[in-house]
């Protein structure tokens, strides 16, 4: 993948949402986040909102993993 854009690489599985359950009043899974694995390694991350609809962002597992650490260390963990 050295030299190759990830956005230059095909989504390999559908996006997942990452959340707890509906969040709005229909029920409708408005505050997640969606994630597809990418050919050769990373992730497209999504938006489900419908604003957000067809724009993406994507990161290798290690800008994601450097991500949530900092975000942890930065904020705590989540509790329910």
């Amino acid at each position: 993948m050295a030299g190759e854009s990830l956005y230059d690489q095909e989504i390999t599985g559908p996006f997942a949402a990452m959340c707890g359950g509906g969040t709005d009043n229909d029920g409708n899974m408005e505050s997640c986040i969606s994630i597809a694995p990418l050919a050769g390694g990373g992730y497209a991350l999504g938006d489900t909102k419908p604003d957000g609809a067809g724009r993406e962002l994507r990161m290798t597992k290690a800008e994601i993993q450097s991500f949530v650490d900092r975000w942890t260390e930065d904020h705590g963990t989540a509790t329910a």
